[in-house]
């Protein structure tokens, strides 16, 4: 995936049907620098990103390029799976889940 946050953010203002202008207004930001980011000549911050991905409903993965799931939080998940991860009464399995995730990483990384 060689696509840039600029190239992104042209995609993400289009699908809106709205002007780059327009959206730098809604989100407060300068239209030059948000020119700047859509043309690739400045880069946001990493507070600019998470502002910008809020807005557009994305992942900020997706923004940058790093990954084409514009939300893998859980709208590409089967309805059971989201269910099961919304229910307050499955949180210890997501708990466990995650500790065992990140001790894996961890046991991972020492071993590099």
């Amino acid at each position: 995936m060689d696509i840039t946050v600029g190239e992104r953010l042209k995609q993400l203002v289009k699908e809106k049907g709205l002007e780059q202008q327009e959206v730098a207004a809604q989100l407060n930001i300068k239209s030059p620098t948000f020119n700047g980011y859509v043309g690739n000549k400045r880069e946001p911050s990493i507070s600019r990103l998470k502002q910008l991905a809020s807005y557009f409903d994305v992942s900020v993965d997706y923004l940058i390029g790093y990954n084409d799931i514009r939300s893998p939080y859980l709208s590409h998940l089967p309805d059971e799976v989201k269910e099961f991860v919304q229910n307050p009464e499955n949180q210890t399995y997501i708990e466990l889940a995650i500790d065992i995730k990140e001790r894996t990483l961890e046991k991972n990384r020492k071993a590099l």
